[in-house]
């Protein structure tokens, strides 16, 4: 039966409404679309945006990648510290530039003089390539106000950016806006501590721009970073969801040198010298906790580390009819430092080296041992030791978290692994001796349970006593290509302005 005619009349006009509504929605989308596209363009960090996606898919199945963007590198710092991990990058960055060739590729330096001897490493070790300027920190600017023609600084690596963001802030945002369209520079942040937030203000204003990265030393600082940014750029604030923090490329640089020389170490050998290397600080290093283990640890087994029981003395003296050497336990860095005079023949202190000097007498160590304090180095802040360490081919003791967090280690090559529920100080005496029994048949909780009844802790023992903790040259070469092959993609990312 067919509708009547006002119904039929009724139904048409319904249509072309909503034919008409679609088409406007449809407009308007599209109109916000395009919106979205052009605040990307004028230079917001990249949204949602099926055209750069399909780019970057593309680029990948080709082969292809950016052209290289950036040749006029600064590295900049007011901080009279750090350059073991700044330089570091600078190393990478001239190799990247070697790989590039030509004579366009400069690299600027703008810091205060190096301490301890450093300047020297640099040189030997040509860390500084493709040499450009040597300045003082306050000549920086006037290199980043000349455009590009004129010599200009076209990226800014900031070598502690906690200090440095708020000394160039108001400068750089000048030279920013004086700057021609076609003619801006990026920094980037090298990120020490995410807790240090006083300089953090600055960044919306670079991150708006499109025209900061950060740079941390390990993977865990990089990603409580990226957590804060998701946050942040999830907040009602205007001013904190329109900077698109949650889009800074954070990459990860491990500062890794190649040191020439390290010492040929003989084997058989025994597990005689552990060094602990920070500054001597509670906060950081939990020395009170190893004074104390150790010292439990020779009155309950002195021969195990090399001693004689104590017998009335004030400290543990050697044995020379020990089965080996006295274990002794190294405190390398900076400050001062309370020893027990139980461990006044155990423990030394060796503070303000040269760097030579510094790199020599840790570089003959057997293993580093981190000691650290809380949870800060596996969280907030990265530790320079882990690099340190790895680069004097030096295992480190960690556990399955930190070699985990700081990525970088995760390797069986670099690291000796403890489990997490075995002290420090109970791993040295299980890899100095080979013996666990003491260790799996305590019970520190006193419930009537050994802490060898946990299955998981005794085969993490028994794999840490399978590894051992003497690690041949062929690996440590093989494991540091791999690091350093992953820092040149970094550096290639940079200078080719790549997300």
């Amino acid at each position: 039966m067919m509708p009547p005619p006002r119904l039929a009349s009724l139904a048409l006009v319904a249509l072309l409404v909503l034919g008409s509504l679609w088409v406007l929605t449809r407009s308007l989308y599209s109109g916000e679309e395009a919106s979205v596209w052009d605040r990307t363009q004028a230079g917001y960090p990249p949204y949602l945006n099926i055209h750069e996606h399909a780019s970057e898919l593309e680029a990948s199945a080709t082969a292809e990648i950016p052209p290289r963007r950036r040749r006029n590198v600064a590295f900049a710092t007011t901080f009279v510290l750090h350059g073991d991990v700044y330089m570091a990058f600078a190393k990478t960055i001239g190799e990247a530039m070697d790989a590039e060739g030509g004579d366009d590729q400069r690299i600027h330096l703008f810091a205060p003089e190096f301490s301890f001897g450093f300047q020297e490493i640099i040189d030997d070790l040509e860390l500084w390539t493709h040499r450009g300027i040597r300045g003082d920190s306050d000549q920086l600017i006037e290199h980043v106000n000349k455009s590009s023609d004129q010599g200009g600084i076209d990226l800014i690596v900031f070598g502690t950016c906690e200090f440095d963001m708020n000394v160039w802030h108001n400068a750089l945002a000048d030279a920013w806006n004086r700057r021609s369209e076609d003619d801006k520079f990026k920094i980037v942040c090298v990120v020490h501590n995410v807790d240090d937030v006083n300089w953090q203000r600055h960044i919306p204003y670079w991150s708006r721009r499109n025209a900061i990265r950060l740079l941390p030393i390990a993977s865990h600082v990089g990603e409580t970073f990226k957590s804060r940014f998701a946050v942040q750029a999830a907040s009602p604030e205007p001013l904190l969801y329109t900077a698109g923090l949650d889009h800074i490329p954070i990459d990860v640089h491990a500062p890794v040198l190649d040191i020439p020389n390290l010492p040929v170490k003989p084997l058989p050998r025994n597990l005689e010298k552990a060094v602990i290397q920070g500054t001597f600080s509670v906060g950081r290093r939990n020395y009170p906790g190893i004074f104390r283990d150790l010292i439990a640890s020779i009155h309950e087994d002195p021969r195990a580390w090399g001693y004689h029981p104590l017998e009335g003395r004030k400290s543990f003296v050697p044995d020379p009819g020990a089965p080996a050497p006295p274990f002794r336990l190294l405190l390398v860095g900076a400050g001062w430092l309370e020893i027990p005079d139980e461990l006044a023949y155990v423990v030394s202190t060796h503070t303000d080296l040269p760097y030579k000097d510094f790199y020599k007498l840790i570089a003959d160590c057997d293993i580093v041992v981190p000691a650290f304090a809380d949870n800060t180095y596996l969280t907030v802040q990265a530790s320079s030791t882990v690099a340190l360490a790895t680069e004097l081919n030096v295992p480190i003791l960690v556990t399955n978290r930190t070699r985990r967090t700081y990525g970088y280690i995760d390797d069986s090559r670099a690291v000796i692994t403890r489990p997490a529920a075995m002290p420090e100080v109970q791993a040295l005496k299980a890899l100095r001796t080979g013996d666990v029994s003491a260790f799996l048949s305590s019970d520190p909780a006193d419930i009537g349970l050994s802490i060898g009844s946990l299955h998981p802790v005794r085969d993490g023992v028994a794999d840490m006593l399978r590894e051992g903790w003497v690690r041949d040259r062929k690996s440590w070469d093989e494991w540091k290509q791999g690091v350093w092959r992953k820092n040149r993609e970094v550096a290639e990312k940079i200078l080719r302005d790549i997300s």
